[in-house]
Parts: C-alpha cells; structure tokens; sequence
C-alpha cells in the first residue's frame, strides 16, 4: 500500500461499533510496545484487552477517532475516571492468563496502579492510546489523530503516557513535555508521564 492515498485518507469520529476495528488497530500498532510487553508477557492478548477497554470505557464515555483501516486513537474528556466494569476486566484476566500464566495478573495490577497514583487531578483530556498500524507508520497518520484530538478539547490541558521512547519526538512536536517518569516496578521498560498545556 503505497503512503500517499493512507496519508489522505480522512478523519472520522468513531462509535461503540468502530470497538472491534480499534482494537485490531491497536493491537497491531502496539505489537512490540515494550511496556505492554513486560506487562502481559507477550501481545497475545492485546487485542482482547483494548476491545474491552473500547467498549468499557472510552467509546462509552470518551471518544476515538479512526483513519481507514489504518489509525485509531482512544480518549477521555476532562472529569471522565478511568474505570472498567468488572465483566469488561474479567475478560481481559481470561485472555492475558490463558495466553502467558498467573503472573500477568500481578504484572497488570501493579502497572495499572503506578499509572492510576500517577494520573494528575487537575482535569484534562487524557490521550490513552493512539495508534498506526505497521504498513502504515510513518505516513503522518498518528500526528493527524492527535491534533483532531486536541482540537475537539477547546483549549483543555492534555495528558498521555508515553510507553515507547520512539514517539516522544511526536509527542514533543504536537505540545507534550514530560512531567515524570513512572515508578514501575524493577526490570520493567521505562514509562513516561507528559503533559500538554491548553493551547500550545
């Protein structure tokens, strides 16, 4: 697939019918991210885990917006917690301990509690995820979805979590500084809290 028809290719907003193309977007984009890795010993149930997250949380009370078949991001308005409905969590636990062992669950608990003591109170629009698929990275795509994002914030701060250090230039790009590193636990890739002013 050549870059320049992805590239062109428009932005919409996505629904809670747009859950099972996200996840397999992400799924895909986040392959080899390291932190999600670590975390779940492998990216056998990523999928699983960002269609629930989709259907849990942010198509439901946040927003996505996708280009093609290519590119989705995963957001929260300001004021909106980050909580899964249990059914939502167990089937995220079935997936992950089927695919690598108990161990996981321990892995995600302590992750996801670095990240929840970490999150800052002052409200804001929290990018959970953006993503590109590997046929399509470096077309401009991830850019494109994070300023449609942030247009639709009205000049709202902005946070996300940075789990691999080859899109902190992006990041830096669109208005991201990083805040602190988060405090995961030992042999664990570094993840990076940043923030974006409203209106930068």
């Amino acid at each position: 697939m050549s870059g320049a028809p992805v590239a062109q290719a428009p932005v919409r907003k996505g629904s809670i019918e747009d859950a099972m193309m996200a996840a397999d977007i992400l799924a895909d984009a986040f392959s080899d991210d390291p932190v999600m890795n670590w975390t779940f010993g492998g990216n056998k149930a990523f999928r699983t885990t960002f269609l629930e997250l989709a259907r849990g949380i942010y198509l439901r009370r946040g927003f996505c917006h996708i280009i093609g078949d290519d590119a989705a991001t995963l957001w929260l308005p300001p004021g909106e917690a980050v909580a899964l409905p249990l059914m939502n969590e167990l089937r995220i636990a079935f997936k992950a301990v089927s695919a690598t062992g108990f161990g996981v669950v321990n892995r995600v608990k302590k992750v996801s509690g670095v990240m929840e003591k970490a999150h800052p109170h002052k409200p804001h629009l929290y990018l959970f995820a953006v993503g590109v698929r590997k046929r399509a990275q470096g077309s401009g795509l991830g850019g494109r979805l994070i300023r449609e994002g942030l247009a639709q914030a009205r000049g709202a701060d902005a946070y996300l979590e940075n789990s691999n250090p080859k899109n902190t230039p992006l990041y830096e790009r669109l208005g991201f500084r990083a805040i602190a590193p988060l405090n995961l636990p030992q042999g664990a890739p570094p993840l990076l809290g940043m923030w974006r002013e409203g209106g930068a």
